[in-house]
């Protein structure tokens, strides 16, 4: 039985109401939760352990409202951004949503025929498949996981249980903000500019995802830096 702390949590991000009954949970959300591995312990090396880089581009920034219109991943492992084993997948703007104002910003064309779309069911079945327990980051990444959960309860399962890291919050343990770092200044944009990384096809969801996928690896090298040693789990995720 999950803690008072957890439910809490859990309920936050279905947005306050009751957890769909297992009984009512999709086979592939079945599959995904009997399948969901533990975290290894806190002292294995970080290098040992597979992550998913994760980003959603969606028809607005309303987590209420708005809606995933395509997702992202990558796996990484180690120092090594894995480009082939990726994970890419479109949504058609559903009925009474106008996303024409997010296109000037993620350039997809709602449903156009230059995508090969999916129904919501399918790519979410799809992408759990991919993930399976791996550890997820992304920037600024709850607001792509709370997107993906009100898009699973949409479809009687529970939200994601992989621990989730964002780029953004580890950016600010290496350089607090400050006098020479503004608060504002932990965009995606600033942090790219600040390690020199570059900023093709920003703003898609696979485009997003490399560029996270190398901050995430500069910033690691940061890390390992600052501590004085190799990384394990436990300097980044706490039990």
């Amino acid at each position: 039985m999950e803690d008072g702390w957890l439910a809490r949590v859990r309920q936050k991000l279905t947005g306050g109401k009751s957890p769909a009954p297992r009984d009512t949970w999709p086979d592939w959300y079945r599959t995904y939760r009997e399948g969901y591995a533990p975290l290894p312990p806190p002292a294995t090396p970080l290098d040992e352990i597979s992550i998913v880089v994760l980003d959603a581009e969606t028809t607005g920034l309303d987590v209420r409202r708005d809606r995933i219109l395509s997702l992202g991943a990558l796996r990484v492992t180690g120092n090594s951004i894995s480009l082939a084993d990726k994970f890419e997948a479109y949504l058609p703007v559903p009925a009474g949503f106008d996303a024409s104002g997010s296109v000037s910003i993620h350039g997809i064309i709602p449903n156009s025929t230059r995508y090969h779309h999916m129904d919501e069911p399918t790519l979410l079945a799809s992408f759990l498949q991919y993930v399976g327990s791996n550890v997820i980051v992304g920037h600024h990444i709850n607001f792509d996981v709370e997107m993906i959960n009100r898009s699973l309860q949409r479809h009687d399962a529970e939200p994601l249980w992989n621990t989730v890291i964002d780029t953004a919050d580890l950016a600010r343990r290496l350089r607090p903000a400050g006098y020479w770092t503004p608060p504002h200044d932990y965009s995606l944009d600033a942090l790219a500019k600040r390690y020199s990384i570059p900023l093709s096809d920003r703003h898609t969801a696979l485009g997003d995802c490399y560029i996270t996928a190398v901050l995430w690896l500069k910033l690691l090298r940061r890390l390992a830096v600052k501590l004085d040693g190799d990384l394990v789990l436990g300097d980044l995720v706490k039990g």
